[in-house]
């Protein structure tokens, strides 16, 4: 199974956040594997060379090649990175912050949960989740900002 576990939510055209970025991380990676994927920028935008990617990636795979990443594409996607990689969480690429949602902010929730039990970890990155960054920052001698980037992912995921 993928790591973070696909959180439901189709990521397509249009989509934007955490989720999105590390697809494209993921992407990139399977352009090891298969050489007819596109490199794409890791901003977290799902847009049209992100489609093109994934629609690429899907043809390679043998799924319905339309450019959405569900379920099934998220588990082929991951697997073909942890193929090259190895298993386990990795930084999506882009901060993450308030009102951001889905499978990446829910696994960061998780983590947080040792420190601040009480938090909810329903992949919303609301008031409570950046209370609990900013916590976390200050108890592991971090600047503390209330944003989960790069430096703070790497402290809670033991990078």
């Amino acid at each position: 199974m993928a790591e973070p576990a696909f959180f439901g939510t189709i990521l397509r055209r249009g989509s934007s956040g955490p989720d999105v970025a590390l697809v494209q991380r993921w992407l990139n990676s399977a352009h090891d594997r298969y050489p007819a994927i596109n490199t794409v920028s890791v901003d977290g935008r799902y847009g049209a060379a992100t489609v093109s990617a994934v629609r690429s990636f899907q043809t390679a795979a043998s799924l319905n090649d339309d450019g959405a990443v569900g379920l099934e594409t998220w588990d082929l996607l991951y697997e073909a990175y942890a193929q090259t990689h190895g298993e386990g969480e990795i930084w999506p690429g882009i901060t993450m912050r308030l009102g951001q949602r889905g499978a990446t902010v829910e696994s960061a929730q998780q983590k947080l949960r040792e420190l601040v039990p009480s938090l909810t970890t329903d992949g919303f990155y609301g008031t409570h989740t950046r209370n609990a960054v900013f916590a976390y920052q200050v108890v592991h001698d971090l600047s503390p900002d209330g944003v989960l980037g790069r430096t703070t992912w790497q402290e809670l995921y033991g990078e």
